[in-house]
């Protein structure tokens, strides 16, 4: 059987992933998988011009739930803690605005999602999954080359973290690039450009589910933040480079932009990254 673009090695892993769907279409009934992929098109934004998030009544709450904790009314007792420094640099905090000139060397990259998503020999990984499933996969959206002198075309590229490399998944024609532009509804934001980079979190939601039903789902979104936290923490290790979680886009005509299943592998968030301005 041929296979453009994978070896042998990446091969056996896929026949392994094939009989594994074909055990989860007995565990798991179609009754219930529908019901959680119902629930998650609940979540998801299709139209979201008609949505009354952004009445007035909505930006005064926002502007008094910013940056506040909610706290019970009552409480037994007060322990106050001694006063702490922190070591946090600047740039430790979310950034919307790229130099999207910078080049990332190769080594430095490899490095990056390495630490950030790489498999362990052990076969964990920097960030906790429920019973060790690790059901979501980061996906590394290019839009410019430039940016990464090393790949030979823009599009979507599966990082494969038992080997530590990218595969490619489709291909970006400037037709591509702005119908994945469309998808995240940038006036909305009156956002005029993006970021060249991002990292896509995609749940293959049959096997996230098989296990622990519809717990599975919630491990599945517990599991997105726990990956965005750690390719955070290690863009944090370059002084330069940050990074800003994002969710403001139509769902299903993203994932069917970045050439997945809008019903069965959907993306849960984006995460754009590069140097800081």
């Amino acid at each position: 059987m041929k296979n453009k673009g994978y070896n042998e090695k990446i091969l056996e892993r896929l026949y392994d992933y094939k009989r594994m769907e074909g055990l989860q279409d007995v565990i798991v009934s179609n009754r219930e998988l529908n019901e959680i992929l119902k629930l998650h098109q609940m979540t998801t934004w299709q139209s979201p011009y008609k949505s009354s998030i952004y009445s007035n009544e909505l930006f005064h709450w926002q502007n008094l739930a910013e940056k506040v904790s909610s706290y019970p009314l009552i409480v037994e007792e007060t322990v106050k803690l001694s006063s702490c420094k922190t070591d946090l640099a600047k740039n430790k905090k979310s950034h919307r605005n790229f130099n999207n000139d910078y080049v990332f060397e190769y080594n430095q990259f490899s490095n990056i999602l390495f630490n950030s998503f790489g498999t362990k020999e052990d076969g964990h990984k920097n960030y906790a999954s429920a019973g060790a499933l690790y059901p979501v996969i980061p996906l590394l959206i290019v839009i410019d080359i430039k940016c990464l002198p090393f790949l030979k075309e823009p599009g979507v590229y599966i990082y494969d973290s038992f080997d530590n490399q990218l595969l490619l998944l489709t291909k970006f024609t400037d037709e591509k690039i702005k119908e994945y532009k469309d998808s995240l509804i940038l006036d909305i934001y009156n956002i005029e450009d993006i970021p060249k980079l991002a990292i896509a979190y995609m749940v293959d939601i049959g096997k996230s589910v098989t296990k622990y039903k519809k717990r599975g789902y919630r491990h599945a979104l517990i599991e997105v933040g726990l990956m965005a936290q750690s390719f955070r923490n290690e863009l944090w290790r370059h002084d330069n480079l940050g990074e800003c979680c994002w969710s403001g886009f139509n769902d299903n005509m993203l994932a069917f932009n970045l050439g997945l299943s809008p019903r069965l592998a959907p993306v849960l968030m984006m995460q754009w990254f590069g140097e800081i301005l």
